[in-house]
């Protein structure tokens, strides 16, 4: 899998992160396995300091799709490696 990191600041207070999770931090941070393990890509959300994950993509091209829609209204989007 490749190591991206897509950041789009949303907003002043919301921020959307696209990128791959490790294993170790999977199974420390998401309570139950609902999401499938810990491979994929996670879109995620940071508003007022509250980190959220939002969705689970299987692939780069989806979640590069999935993180231009949501970061089509964007400020600052951003492709970070």
């Amino acid at each position: 899998m490749d190591d991206i990191s897509l950041v789009a600041k949303i907003d002043e207070n919301t921020t959307i992160y696209v990128s791959p999770m490790h294993e170790t931090t999977y199974s420390e941070f998401v309570d139950r396995d609902n999401l499938g393990g810990p491979g994929g890509y996670f879109i995620a959300r940071q508003r007022r300091g509250e980190f959220q994950i939002l969705a689970k993509a299987a692939n780069l091209d989806t979640a590069r799709e999935i993180f231009a829609m949501l970061a089509s209204s964007a400020k600052f989007p951003r492709v970070a490696a």
